[in-house]
């Protein structure tokens, strides 16, 4: 039955190759980026089906389902993947009927996707980093920033370490911030996804003299005309949070990859994940948008 629909609507069976020059040329989420769905392939044996559709012979748009029914990769309680919004790579200005079951597609898609709605009833919302700060934000963070210099605060790129060292420091303040309060993931799956998707990561991570205090793991996804930040949970020592050292890293970070963006001339949007009535402190830094829901 979900074959003929698939059918139906103009979506025809795909490849590996054809839908990772798809998401190159149209630009997507983590949890639906080509080396994410190779990894989870190789890491838990889940089958991975791919779909395309044309129109003149070229090809418009493309998705993946894991085990042929999820679609996109949804393993964030064993790996730091968001699974709060799924952009898919569609062509602009191409419209496409959605044969497949999501309540969390990218308001992006809004446009491309005749069968989902975005608004009526719609209570879903990711939130997605602004595109600049007022002058009193940008002086607030200058200014906390200064202050953890002077205690003793330095920074360094996420690359710089080796992903035993990242796991470690990670799962160190992951624990320390939430206090067993919060699932966190195992050191062995973070040395894997850190080794094996060395290529995707971005940001740095905050340290007082030698003791580090906030991190975040962020993922990137760079294509033909955008990059695409995903921010799952970090970690941040308490001891240090008289520093703001969790305001000092994400203002380091958005700054980091607008910069990125600006020197590479594409479009950057960069997700913080999803807004709830404990976590308010995001609109701070980012917007809410709704997610998509498909229907028919």
């Amino acid at each position: 039955m979900k074959n003929l629909k698939r059918a139906l609507y103009g979506w025809v069976g795909s490849d590996p190759q054809t839908y990772r020059t798809c998401f190159y040329n149209y630009g997507g989420s983590i949890n639906v980026h080509p080396d994410v769905f190779e990894f989870i392939t190789a890491q838990t044996g889940q089958k991975v089906s791919y779909y395309h559709q044309e129109k003149q012979g070229e090809v418009i748009a493309a998705y993946a389902l894991i085990d042929n029914h999820t679609l996109g990769v949804k393993n964030w309680y064993d790996y730091p993947l968001s699974y709060d919004e799924v952009l898919l790579p569609i062509a602009p200005g191409c419209k496409v009927l959605f044969p497949e079951n999501s309540n969390k597609l990218s308001c992006l898609n809004r446009d491309n996707i005749v069968n989902a709605n975005f608004s009526l009833g719609r209570k879903k919302r990711v939130c997605i980093a602004k595109g600049d700060y007022s002058s009193k934000t940008e002086k607030n963070r200058r200014n906390e920033y200064n202050r953890f210099i002077r205690a003793g605060g330095h920074y360094y790129d996420l690359n710089q370490f080796s992903p035993e060292q990242l796991a470690d420091y990670y799962i160190q303040l992951f624990e320390s911030r939430f206090e067993g309060t919060v699932h966190c993931f195992s050191r062995s799956h973070l040395i894997d996804i850190l080794t094996h998707l060395n290529g995707l990561i971005f940001g740095h991570i905050l340290f007082v003299n030698e003791e580090p205090c906030a991190i975040d793991l962020i993922f990137m996804a760079e294509t033909k005309d955008q990059v695409y930040f995903d921010i799952p949970n970090g970690g941040v020592n308490r001891k240090f949070s008289h520093l703001s050292p969790g305001s000092i890293l994400m203002w380091m970070n958005i700054n980091a990859a607008r910069k990125y963006c600006e020197i590479s001339g594409k479009t950057m949007r960069l997700c913080i994940g999803a807004l709830d009535e404990n976590w308010n402190y995001k609109l701070r830094w980012a917007n809410a948008h709704a997610t998509g829901r498909t229907f028919l």
